[in-house]
C-alpha cells in the first residue's frame, strides 16, 4: 500500500430531512459532500460544472471546503474539494433550483421559529402586514374622512400587532382629520 492510498477518504452516501447526498465525507463525524452530491441534490444538469459557476461567483464558500484524496473506479486518488455543511448551505442559498428555493424557505421558517414572534405563525403575520399596507394605499387614495378615521384606526391596530411605528405622513394626516372632526 503506497502513501497515496493511505490518505484516501472514504466516500459513502449521506441521508437526512429530505437531503441525500451520493458522495460525502465525514471529518470528524461530519459529513463534508463533494461538488458533483451537492449538483446532484440540486438536480443541475451537469453537476459539477453549476457547481463550480456558483463556486466561481461566490469565492467565499471555498473558506468551509477541505481538500482530500479520494479514490475512484480507475483506481487512482485524486485531490477533491469537500465541503462542510455551512458551504453546503451557502452553495445552496446561491442556487436557483427549485430543491434550494424550497431548502431557503425551510431554513426561514426555522429561523423563524426560534427568533420570532413565540406561537405566532408567520402566514398570519404576513397577511397583517399585507392588510396594513392596503389600508395606508386605501388611506391615502381617498378623501372620505369618516373612510379615513376608520382605517386610521386599522392601521393604528396593525402597527400595534407587528410593532411598527406609525408613518409620520399618517400622524400629521390624523391630527388634521382631528381638528376637521372637532369643527
Amino acid at each position: 500500500m503506497n502513501d497515496d492510498t493511505a490518505n484516501t477518504t472514504n466516500v459513502q452516501p449521506f441521508s437526512w430531512g429530505g437531503i441525500d447526498l451520493a458522495q460525502v465525507v465525514y471529518i470528524d463525524g461530519i459529513p463534508h459532500p463533494t461538488k458533483q452530491a451537492m449538483g446532484e441534490w440540486l438536480e443541475y444538469v451537469e453537476p459539477r460544472k453549476y457547481i463550480n459557476k456558483l463556486l466561481d461567483r461566490n469565492p467565499h464558500i471555498d473558506h468551509y471546503s477541505v481538500d482530500v484524496k479520494l479514490g475512484s473506479t480507475d483506481g487512482k486518488n485524486y485531490e477533491t474539494k469537500v465541503y462542510h455543511p455551512i458551504g453546503f448551505l451557502l452553495i445552496v442559498m446561491e442556487s436557483g433550483q427549485p430543491k434550494a428555493l424550497a431548502c431557503k424557505v425551510a431554513v426561514a421558517e426555522f429561523v423563524w421559529h426560534f427568533a420570532g414572534p413565540q406561537g405566532v405563525d408567520p402566514k398570519i403575520i404576513m397577511a397583517k402586514e399585507k392588510e396594513y399596507r392596503i389600508s395606508i394605499q386605501t388611506f391615502n387614495a381617498t378623501t372620505d374622512p369618516a373612510l379615513q378615521a376608520l382605517l386610521l384606526q386599522r392601521i393604528h391596530r396593525y402597527s400595534r400587532e407587528l410593532g411598527y411605528a406609525l408613518p409620520q405622513s399618517l400622524l400629521e394626516m390624523q391630527r388634521q382629520l382631528q381638528l376637521e372632526m372637532e369643527v
